[in-house]
């Protein structure tokens, strides 16, 4: 059962006319205002112009593509905690931390756990 596809006004749930909806896009507003929904619109023009600006901005390339290893990171995070909860300078935190991770990483797995 298809509902009625109003043609005049403006649609309560998107903001386009209710003339300029297709069938799926009536159906679409139509169940999401008795449903009492929040999504986006369905509507082929909000797709289009949408679509449009997505694959604009993903052709935007970085001026500059930075590689971070897990290792890196692991350094990183010890570091942070080190700075937080220490009175150490920031050297002293990065020796620090790669000391600790140097000991967990060599450590046998049972002492690990």
């Amino acid at each position: 059962m298809t509902p009625a596809r109003l043609t005049t006004g403006t649609c309560a749930v998107c903001p386009h006319g209710n003339d300029s909806h297709d069938e799926i896009a009536s159906r679409f507003c139509a169940a999401t205002a008795s449903g009492g929904l929040h999504r986006r619109c369905a509507c082929a023009a909000e797709t289009l112009a949408t679509t449009r600006k997505a694959r604009k901005e993903d052709r935007v390339m970085p001026d500059e593509i930075r590689y971070v290893s897990r290792y890196d990171e692991r350094i990183s995070s010890v570091r942070a905690v080190l700075e937080e909860d220490t009175g150490l300078t920031g050297a002293a935190c990065q020796d620090l931390a790669v000391r600790l991770l140097r000991l967990i990483d060599e450590a046998p797995e049972k002492l690990r756990r």
